[in-house]
């Protein structure tokens, strides 16, 4: 298992909604193709089931509990099996305490701790792009307007 966390003076629900929302990935991350929603969620827009394309892997909603955890899986796109990444958000007195843990089998026997160090490498980038976003989110940020959170 990976890891990185962070902070930000952020609320929890702020940082929820740039996760969920598939379009907000592109206002945050640093990706060279907007992401974008695939499909809609099971019982929610942005729920359970939600796909969203960000290149180069395409990634499915797993676990959706406002404003605490928001997990998914890599469908396609990645150099592994069974990716899975989840995010715990913790209220604090100054803002949220984020976790992103990630788990994943190599497609390639003896690679895991190569891919594992690359992979560690994103999520730390995750971890100060979408603080540093939230800490200056623009008006017209795809979170904001979204509904159905």
């Amino acid at each position: 298992m990976i890891q990185a966390t962070a902070t930000t003076s952020a609320a929890p629900e702020e940082v929820f909604r740039h996760l969920a929302v598939p379009e907000a990935w592109g206002a945050w991350g640093r990706f060279p193709i907007p992401a974008k929603q695939a499909r809609k969620g099971d019982t929610t827009t942005y729920g359970v089931g939600t796909v969203k394309r960000i290149w180069p892997a395409s990634e499915q909603t797993v676990a959706y509990e406002p404003y605490s955890h928001f997990g998914y899986i890599a469908l396609s796109g990645l150099p592994v099996r069974r990716y899975r990444s989840d995010v715990h958000l913790e209220a604090g007195d100054s803002g949220t305490a984020i976790r992103w843990e990630a788990d994943f089998q190599p497609l390639i026997p003896g690679t895991g701790r190569l891919v594992g160090f690359s992979l560690g490498l994103m999520l730390k980038a995750f971890v100060r792009w979408l603080p540093a976003h939230l800490e200056n989110c623009p008006p017209g940020c795809p979170a904001r307007s979204a509904t159905g959170i």
